[in-house]
């Protein structure tokens, strides 16, 4: 599995379709943008850290509501389908402020110098949400983190760089290539972490990294994905789970020890719903297992 993760690398630093800076390069808080959305403002309002003033967000934040922010992965950007469509699954079922962190001048580097990267967007990020919230004066415990892929670290990284607390961090199938554990998204980067697994050993990683860790059809490969030999097939399904929880989440996982004892049913664990959002579970601890359908809808119930 080693030489086809340093494998799989090298493809993904060769394919690089944004022209590359150097793996040396420091990353900056230039290279980091944000989008605000509402129900009010669908198609959302850049701002970016060398704006004078973020006063011009007034007009699409609202300090009486749930904040989402939400951070793409490698290759990506505030466009990709793991924001988008999550965003629209955000809007249609609740009034919220969501906000888009668009790292893509590092994300579209090759793998290494996104990977290094992580750490620095997470503290740029953080400088910035801390700003929103003194602006406001508004509690950062009402802000919900969900990332994808190496967004998913980035998550962890800005919860532990905030000045006050982050409420919710939902880790979408956390990057596993060549990542250092003190990088990794962790259960202490918020009062409560839910990480989702549907790659690990390939793009993703099974490592139990939260408070509670969902592992679907064991948390590496995916129905309804064929051989699916890079892994992006099933990586991306972390975010299509989720976004289909933010509706009728039929998604019923189970406390056990490994996906075999779930599958032999020789568990006796609690249930649990995975997923979700003003209604996700933080009751649950631990591992919990469970499987999908191939195709949308995914939740079996």
């Amino acid at each position: 599995m080693e030489s086809f993760l340093l494998s799989l690398i090298g493809v993904l630093c060769i394919f690089n379709p944004i022209h590359s800076r150097s793996i040396s390069a420091t990353p900056s808080e230039s290279d980091v943008s944000y989008v605000f959305y509402s129900r009010d403002h669908f198609d959302g309002i850049f701002v970016h850290i060398n704006d004078s003033s973020v006063e011009h967000i007034r007009d699409v934040f609202k300090d009486n509501l749930p904040t989402v922010v939400l951070i793409h992965g490698f290759k990506d950007s505030f466009e990709a389908d793991s924001n988008t469509y999550v965003r629209q699954a955000i809007l249609s079922k609740m009034d919220a402020n969501v906000i888009k962190v668009d790292w893509s001048p590092l994300a579209g580097q090759i793998y290494l110098v996104a990977k290094n990267a992580v750490p620095y967007v997470g503290a740029f990020a953080a400088n910035f949400l801390s700003s929103v919230s003194d602006l406001f004066h508004y509690s950062l415990t009402n802000v919900t983190l969900v990332g994808f892929s190496l967004g998913a670290h980035i998550a962890g990284n800005i919860g532990r760089n905030t000045d006050k607390p982050i409420g919710l961090i939902v880790a979408l199938d956390p990057a596993g290539p060549l990542m250092s554990s003190d990088v990794y998204v962790k259960s202490s980067d918020a009062d409560y972490v839910q990480s989702i697994h549907t790659n690990g050993g390939t793009l993703g990683t099974l490592k139990a990294v939260g408070h509670s860790d969902f592992y679907p059809n064991g948390g590496s490969k995916q129905p309804g994905c064929g051989t699916d030999a890079v892994g992006g097939c099933a990586h991306n399904r972390a975010w299509e789970y989720f976004a289909e929880s933010l509706g009728n989440n039929e998604f019923v996982a189970q406390k056990c020890e490994s996906y075999e004892g779930f599958e032999q049913r020789s568990c006796n664990g609690e249930k649990k719903l995975m997923g979700g959002l003003t209604k996700l579970d933080k009751s649950a601890s631990g591992s919990y297992y469970l499987d999908t359908n191939d195709q949308s809808p995914y939740g079996r119930g």
